[in-house]
């Protein structure tokens, strides 16, 4: 509804990747990015790499399906920059810090060609081959069934489309299904509805680091949910016009020209797209507190005053219908 209403005004910069540095990959790769596999599926693999993921804070789920996988025959390796404790058994592990992750993840492609007999990438022919990574590689290439995921950390980076490439080129050697594990909750719903920046638009960085005259800001707390706070609150208070659609009283008190308050998950029907691409339908427990309305008819409403076509929807259900179709279980229905 937000995209739609800010397209209808004639502004293609939108952006819900509020965490993301590195967009060079945009308009490059097809396809929304999603785990890869069904979460059903997670018991069956028998290896996995994880890059860049605090899996116990960011997919706790997940983290608890690898931790029984792992009792049996799966065995996980890690690749990050923070050696926090998994509670589960980890066959390999390579820890180096946030500037070496590319060369660390090009060296595991490297021995993984080496392992496979195949041609290694151009981009990877120099890298340095670590005794961790050659475990890990090995460990990859021994496998029937593994899958390579991309974490929060991995996607937040600053050569996070760097990272990215060389994870496919590693899966498409060992074989492996290339996955990313969803950054928040709706964050793959976030690409389905398309809520991302035209051509001609910009992205969330770009929205912040060359201050726009005037923002709308739909959940987002800037000083909290974005890759740079610092310039986040500075793009805000310079703007000359902020409208702030919050279930929470925060900082916005301090910039914001208008604040419009809107009911929390608990008090309205929504969708979420899970990480897995299946749609998850909910209802609101409670009514909403006093003046308080549910974001999609707040957002109804000021398409209807803007005059703008296409704000008739008269429930959750029609606006779920308009973004996702009638056939919305499984939004993402193959492993492509």
């Amino acid at each position: 509804m937000l995209q739609k209403l800010m397209r209808g005004l004639g502004s293609n910069n939108i952006d819900f990747r509020l965490r993301q540095s590195d967009f060079s990959a945009d308009g490059k790769l097809a396809g929304v990015p999603w785990l890869g596999l069904s979460i059903a599926d997670i018991p069956q693999l028998d290896r996995v790499l994880v890059i860049g993921s605090t899996l116990r804070k960011d997919h706790p789920l997940i983290a608890h399906r690898l931790r029984q996988a792992s009792k049996k025959s799966l065995k996980i390796n890690i690749l990050h920059s923070v050696d926090d404790d998994l509670l589960m058994r980890v066959a390999n592990r390579s820890i180096v810090a946030p500037a070496s992750l590319l060369a660390e993840l090009a060296g595991i492609v490297k021995a993984a060609a080496a392992a496979k007999n195949v041609a290694a990438p151009a981009a990877v022919a120099n890298a340095t081959v670590s005794e961790a990574a050659q475990r890990i590689a090995a460990s990859l290439c021994d496998g029937k069934s593994a899958a390579v995921c991309l974490g929060n950390f991995a996607q937040h980076h600053v050569q996070a489309a760097q990272l990215h490439a060389l994870a496919q080129a590693l899966a498409e050697i060992t074989g492996a299904k290339l996955g990313v594990l969803g950054e928040a909750a709706n964050s793959v719903g976030g690409h389905v509805v398309n809520a991302l920046p035209s051509a001609s638009g910009k992205n969330a960085r770009d929205m912040l680091a060359q201050p726009m005259k005037a923002y709308v800001l739909l959940g987002v707390e800037p000083e909290l949910d974005t890759q740079d706070p610092r310039a986040a609150l500075a793009a805000m208070k310079q703007a000359e016009f902020v409208v702030a659609m919050s279930a929470f009283q925060h900082k916005a008190v301090d910039y914001a020209n208008v604040l419009l308050p809107i009911a929390p998950f608990t008090e309205t029907a929504g969708t979420f797209v899970n990480t897995e691409g299946r749609a998850q339908t909910f209802q609101g427990v409670v009514q909403p507190l006093g003046e308080t309305r549910p974001a999609w008819k707040v957002l109804r409403v000021l398409g209807n005053l803007l005059n703008l076509p296409g704000f008739d929807q008269q429930s959750a259900e029609e606006v779920c219908l308009e973004a996702l179709g009638a056939d919305n279980k499984k939004i993402i229905k193959n492993n492509k």
